[in-house]
């Protein structure tokens, strides 16, 4: 069975673009950890494997591009996360004001409501909803105390 990133690798030999070891090492960032990143937190992450920044940014660009990650805008900031493999393709995003966290919520009566809004937008004004993107923000659990 293949992994993740022989998939991601694949996907990407499939669109002429190759995958050298600076992007490698930038996929395994969003595969071994279920969290969201700005640009800078992945080159944190790999800088020691002599990446820079530019490279971070282009490659991430080719990943959403090529549907393997997904980037949600939160107060300005861009985020991204692993999509290709997700299971919890709709869900919301809470981020927390005082430790910059972000979390997904993705509970079934959370989820069935917002079908039921996207449902309700499409028949009430004839479009057809491609993505809900919902993000709320707050106080965790964790700050909260």
């Amino acid at each position: 069975m293949e992994s993740k990133i022989e998939i991601i690798e694949k996907i990407l030999k499939e669109k002429n673009i190759k995958c050298t070891n600076q992007r490698k090492a930038i996929i395994e960032v969003f595969v071994n950890q279920d969290a969201h990143f700005k640009p800078e937190e992945v080159y944190d992450l790999v800088k020691g494997k002599k990446i820079g920044l530019a490279t971070v940014y282009r490659t991430i660009e080719i990943l959403k591009i090529h549907g393997i990650i997904e980037e949600t805008t939160i107060e300005k900031d861009r985020y991204y996360e692993l999509k290709l493999f997700s299971e919890k393709r709709l869900h919301i995003h809470f981020k927390c004001s005082r430790c910059n966290q972000i979390y997904d919520y993705d509970k079934t009566e959370m989820i069935l409501d917002l079908i039921q809004l996207r449902n309700f937008a499409e028949q009430e004004y004839n479009v057809r909803v491609e993505d809900i993107k919902m993000i709320m923000n707050g106080v965790c659990h964790k700050c909260r105390g």
